[in-house]
């Protein structure tokens, strides 16, 4: 960080040193601690200041700007503002202008396919209310798993996994399963497997 680099002033006829923004080569010179030293009745010297008030107000970011305005050199603060400002990192991103290169291409995200429209009805299972947990493995809302295996271009009911409880009826065409939420029956040479209809009326 840039500081602020005060010069350190003497009267010719001895006392204490002072300090102040500049020493000028001709004409008063106004000290820290408000003292105005007239035309040829100080000099520059390279010594520590031993005036207190100097010291003091030389730890007063206020006072050493109005030192620096009243004897015009307002603008060496603005050289050192800048010079400040460089170097500090903005917290803030700056977009850059229209037609500016950029610094990096931003990465996107691979695109991703669109997820294919689940079909009604799978073979033998009927679709609605099961959740698509792999190739050919479905899962009901309360965790009925069906896997599903391909013969030819047909999927047919290949197994059932619940850790709950199992009803096996047999009826007419064959034995209809309601396991869970889950029920398989007898349809044709087949199976129909979907999630249990509440009760008709």
């Amino acid at each position: 960080m840039q500081k602020v680099k005060l010069e350190s002033v003497r009267r010719k006829s001895g006392g204490r040193i002072h300090l102040t923004p500049r020493v000028p080569r001709s004409g008063p010179v106004t000290t820290l601690c408000n003292q105005t030293l007239n035309d040829g009745s100080y000099m520059a010297v390279d010594a520590d200041p031993d005036c207190t008030n100097c010291i003091r107000r030389s730890k007063d970011q206020a006072r050493i700007s109005g030192a620096f305005f009243a004897q015009e050199e307002g603008s060496e603060l603005l050289r050192l503002s800048l010079e400040q400002a460089k170097s500090r990192r903005p917290n803030l991103r700056v977009l850059p202008h229209p037609g500016a290169e950029r610094d990096k291409p931003v990465d996107w995200p691979a695109p991703k396919a669109p997820e294919e429209a689940i079909p009604d009805e799978l073979g033998e299972l009927t679709t609605r209310g099961f959740k698509p947990s792999g190739e050919g493995v479905w899962k009901s809302p309360l965790g009925v798993i069906v896997r599903m295996k391909k013969h030819g271009k047909e999927w047919r009911f290949a197994e059932l996994l619940y850790e709950g409880e199992v009803m096996a009826t047999r009826v007419e065409a064959g034995i209809r399963l309601k396991v869970g939420d889950v029920e398989v029956n007898p349809s044709g040479g087949g199976v129909e497997v979907r999630i249990k209809q509440g009760p008709r009326r």
